[in-house]
């Protein structure tokens, strides 16, 4: 289910930015909802196409971490969805897919992140605070550290 899983305390004038995790292991949730916290991150989860997008409506990410292989709606798909709002998140997304036709699609979505399972606390950080600079420029407080 969807979940607020930290509430860092703001530095600033800037509140931390907004991470949303979405895969359907919750071993994974934790362990990146956990590494993310950690940074000061605020962070969401859910663990299906359709709660994400719910998320994404009611609580405006900044940064989605997005596994491509979940039931329907699959990540590609939500990726797309996500890329059409007003003001889309930074995408970020993550498999242990290795099939060409795959990772094409990754191509064809243009400017996204892609992290390959297994991933590691590194990866996963640097590539959030890549995508919060991305968003915001490099003079935003990124976490509430």
């Amino acid at each position: 289910m969807t979940e607020l899983t930290s509430t860092p305390k703001p530095r600033g004038s800037q509140p931390p930015a907004r991470v949303l995790i979405v895969d359907d292991s919750y071993e994974l949730l934790g362990l990146v909802s956990a590494w993310l916290q950690d940074e000061g991150y605020y962070v969401f989860t859910a663990t299906t196409g359709l709660q994400a997008l719910d998320v994404a409506e009611s609580h405006e990410p900044d940064v989605v971490l997005l596994d491509v292989i979940m039931p329907p709606p699959d990540g590609f798909a939500v990726c797309e969805m996500l890329q059409r709002r007003e003001k889309p998140p930074e995408i970020i997304l993550m498999t242990g897919l290795s099939e060409p036709n795959r990772l094409r699609r990754v191509d064809e979505l243009g400017g996204l992140v892609l992290l390959r399972k297994p991933l590691t606390n590194e990866m996963v950080i640097e590539a959030v605070a890549g995508a919060v600079q991305r968003r915001f420029g490099p003079t935003r407080n990124l976490t509430a550290h």
